[in-house]
């Protein structure tokens, strides 16, 4: 199992954002990710919706983190949707040998993934010094 690149990307995206005091243009993201901009911009849709981040127009304005908190789950649920791992989903047998493993395997990924914020992994960065973003 693997997550597509638009989660990939999503997560990338924003863990520059959280490295970052001020809006952040699409081409300063594009510079410091090497994702296209383009790309960027379609990225952004469902991360706006989910109120993940906030837009401000004009020469100043830019991308930022909407709020202080964010998880990687957060991300991967608006980039991706659901996390949903269950291969027998709507399976009819009665006892299916394979689906309380599966439930725990998506259990422990959310849970893990809950549990690391946007802000602990950006500070890894700016701690290693790798050029206060990624």
């Amino acid at each position: 199992m693997k997550f597509s690149t638009k989660g990939r990307y999503s997560l990338e995206t924003m863990v520059f954002l959280a490295t970052s005091d001020t809006s952040c243009s699409i081409r300063s993201i594009s510079d410091a990710t090497g994702i296209s901009s383009g790309y960027l911009e379609q990225l952004m849709i469902p991360l706006r919706r989910a109120g993940l981040v906030e837009s401000e127009r004009g020469v100043q304005g830019g991308y930022r983190l909407a709020r202080t908190g964010i998880t990687c789950l957060d991300v991967l649920n608006a980039s991706e949707g659901k996390f949903q791992p269950v291969p027998c989903n709507g399976c009819k047998r009665e006892k299916c040998k394979t689906h309380a493993t599966w439930s725990l395997f998506k259990n422990n990924v959310n849970e893990f993934a809950r549990a690391i914020t946007l802000e602990s992994l950006a500070s890894h960065l700016v701690e290693s010094e790798q050029g206060g973003g990624i």
